[in-house]
């Protein structure tokens, strides 16, 4: 089955690095397609703040698995400012939405 990529709303000043975040939702949608489910699903960049949005999920293609999203600045993947580990698909994107706004990442810009 074919999957459109997932709607978002994204503010002004982020890059889209790459997108593979699709509607697929483990469950709504059938089991067999959980090869819309990796770990390189969306990748957000804001170069003015340098920040980084990253979602995966991990383990990829794994039923058990869970959505992994982090906000990173300077690429310091070992530290990220934020974390947010879930099965909700709705969660994952209410959190991509509020962190995309300058009200909650300004916090960020001058560290």
């Amino acid at each position: 089955m074919y999957y459109e990529l997932q709607p978002l709303r994204i503010q002004a000043g982020w890059k889209i690095e790459y997108n593979h975040f699709t509607e697929y939702d483990i469950n709504i949608h059938n089991k067999k397609d959980l090869f819309e489910l990796h770990e390189d699903l969306l990748q957000l960049y804001n170069e003015k703040a340098n920040l980084l949005i990253d979602l995966g999920w991990y383990p990829s293609y794994d039923i058990n698995g869970n959505y992994l999203l982090l906000l990173v600045k300077n690429f310091q993947w070992d530290c990220p400012l934020e974390q947010i580990s879930s099965k909700s698909k709705k969660e994952i994107i209410a959190y991509i939405e509020k962190w995309v706004c300058y009200d909650f990442f300004a916090k960020y810009c001058n560290k």
